[in-house]
C-alpha cells in the first residue's frame, strides 16, 4: 500500500502542475499498488475544484485510480498528533505520515519536509 499525499493527486490531476509528469509516471509504474489517502487528503484536493464548481470532474480523473480512502476514528487522534508534535508537519502532513504508520505502507509525496519527516520514521518513501 502507498499513502499518497495531496501534491501527488494535484499533481496527477492538473496537467499545467510541475510535478504531472512524474506523478503520471509513478501511479502508472506503481499500479499494481494499492494507493490509499486519509479522507482529509481527499478534502485537501477537492478545495480548488470546490471553488470552481467542479468537484464531480475532480473525482472522475481520482477515480482509475482505485483510491482506498481512510475514515479518522476517535483512536486516530492521539497518535496524530504524536506524529505532529514529534515532526513539527503541518496536521494534514502528519496525517499522510499517520495513515502509512497505521496501515503499514509507504509514503508518495511532492513535498520535501514530508519526505523528511516520514524517512526519519522508517517509513519507505516514494519523492515525487
Amino acid at each position: 500500500m502507498i499513502v499518497l499525499d495531496a501534491g501527488v493527486l494535484i499533481a496527477y490531476s492538473e496537467s499545467h502542475d510541475a510535478h504531472h509528469k512524474s506523478a503520471i509516471q509513478f501511479l502508472g509504474a506503481n499500479a499494481e499498488e494499492q494507493f490509499s489517502i486519509a479522507v482529509l487528503t481527499l478534502s485537501e484536493v477537492l478545495v480548488r475544484p470546490a471553488g470552481a464548481e467542479a468537484i464531480g470532474s475532480a473525482l472522475k480523473k481520482l477515480m482509475p485510480l482505485g483510491l482506498d480512502v481512510e475514515d479518522m476514528r476517535e483512536a486516530d487522534a492521539v497518535p496524530l498528533a504524536r506524529v505532529r508534535a514529534a515532526t513539527g508537519l503541518k496536521l494534514p502532513d502528519a496525517l499522510v505520515i499517520h495513515t502509512a504508520e497505521r496501515f503499514g505502507g509507504a509514503v508518495a509525496t511532492t513535498d520535501a519536509r514530508l519526505a523528511a519527516a516520514a524517512e526519519g520514521r522508517g517509513l519507505v518513501v516514494h519523492q515525487i
